[in-house]
């Protein structure tokens, strides 16, 4: 029997030594488990760490974004206004400038009008003395005398192409005082 006690103590000792291998193997793959959940943890954290960072970034930014907006959105509220006063300023201009125009073209058409009633050949005597002879037909072909009132006169069209050139330059003027930034 002595052999199947060598046996038994052999093969107890064959287990043990199993068992402290396997022992010793859990031991060490635990401690790779460790290390490994703590290198985990770490990388979890620290993107984390990094998402609230980028969030907080974010935030600011947004309320920097939100401060720009309104100190540029103030700027083009104001430059909108200079605009607006601008513009009433010149359609007074450009009012007061047609009216002087008119005016000046009354002006020039009642002086017009007081040197056609004026002119030489009018009044009581027709601008010959009392003991002449009414002129013939054939003198007044022959001198060339006008029947006033019956054709357009000349000047009076002539006026009417300066009033129109003068408005469209008026116009003109004060656009360009506009867009060169000039101000009339």
């Amino acid at each position: 029997m002595p052999d199947i006690r060598n046996i038994a103590i052999w093969l107890l000792l064959a287990l043990a030594v199993v068992g402290w291998g396997v022992g010793c193997a859990e031991r060490t793959r635990s401690a790779l488990l460790d290390g490994k959940v703590k290198t985990i943890t770490a990388e979890r954290d620290a993107a984390v760490n990094a998402r609230d960072q980028l969030s907080n970034d974010i935030t600011a930014q947004k309320a920097q974004a939100a401060a720009q907006l309104a100190s540029l959105n103030a700027n083009v509220l104001a430059q909108q206004k200079q605009l607006d006063a601008a513009h009433a300023a010149q359609e007074k201009a450009d009012v007061q400038n047609l009216a002087r125009v008119d005016a000046l073209r009354d002006q020039l058409r009642h002086e017009r009008l007081q040197r056609f009633a004026q002119g030489p050949g009018r009044g009581a005597g027709g601008g010959r003395s009392s003991g002449q002879a009414a002129a013939s037909a054939g003198d007044r072909a022959a001198g060339g005398a006008e029947a006033p009132g019956l054709l357009p006169n000349a000047q009076a069209a002539a006026d009417d192409d300066a009033y129109q050139a003068d408005r469209v330059n008026e116009a003109y003027r004060s656009c360009r005082a506009r867009l060169m930034g000039t101000g009339a």
